[in-house]
């Protein structure tokens, strides 16, 4: 039975981190940023990211009660405003120009696109496009799921199951950010701009979809 409760909860973690986190299409969108980067740069940029991810999310598992405690926030509150700005950022991706996505052929690298990649790492490139407001009211929730009335080794280990969780998601961010360059040169300039602007439009419904939550427990309406 033990075994079973913390099967679970990480099937239930991942099934509610994985489509708000989006590391498959975050990695799409990612990799038209780093396009035009050298193969050392590139590196060292993804290990950045990664870390930063980590940082950002186990650190919400960590610190996210405090965090609210400390501002006074709900997460109904957290949901709305996460939801909004998911919607802001999808917006900017859908109107944002094709051009942004295409591979470089050669390695002619630019000295002044990697100065502006690497002031953008944290933000935007890591929050919100990598992991946003919508991840971590997500990753909020599922703190607040989690019961110490049974122990508190079995809450603390299910503290680790969802840390766990995040860190997968950072592993498939990774594993779509150093191979992505190889997949998008398999399906074309063309492919990747459609993926693109698909992962775009879907965050934006996912962001609608965070949005009318907090409003539904903000309001106690049943959507």
């Amino acid at each position: 039975m033990l075994k079973e409760g913390f099967l679970f909860t990480f099937i239930s973690a991942f099934m509610a981190l994985f489509p708000v986190a989006n590391p498959v299409g975050a990695g799409f969108l990612v990799n038209g940023l780093l396009s035009g980067l050298s193969d050392a740069d590139r590196k060292a940029i993804i290990r950045k990211i990664v870390t930063d991810y980590l940082l950002v999310g186990i650190g919400s598992l960590a610190v996210g009660h405090f965090v609210l405690m400390l501002f006074g926030l709900s997460l109904p509150i957290i949901q709305l405003g996460g939801g909004v700005l998911i919607c802001r950022t999808a917006l900017q991706w859908l109107g944002d120009s094709d051009s942004a996505v295409k591979p470089t052929e050669g390695k002619d690298i630019n000295p002044m696109h990697k100065t502006a990649i690497e002031a953008q790492i944290f933000y935007p490139i890591t929050f919100p496009i990598s992991i946003g407001p919508g991840s971590v009211s997500v990753i909020l929730t599922l703190m607040a799921s989690v019961s110490m009335k049974d122990g508190w080794a079995k809450g603390l280990l299910s503290y680790a199951i969802i840390a766990l969780v995040i860190v997968l998601m950072c592993l498939i961010l990774y594993l779509f950010l150093s191979q992505g360059e190889r997949i998008i040169r398999k399906i074309g300039n063309s492919g990747s701009i459609v993926i693109n602007k698909m992962v775009a439009f879907f965050t934006f419904c996912v962001g609608v979809q965070i949005v009318m939550t907090g409003i539904a427990k903000l309001f106690d309406l049943h959507i």
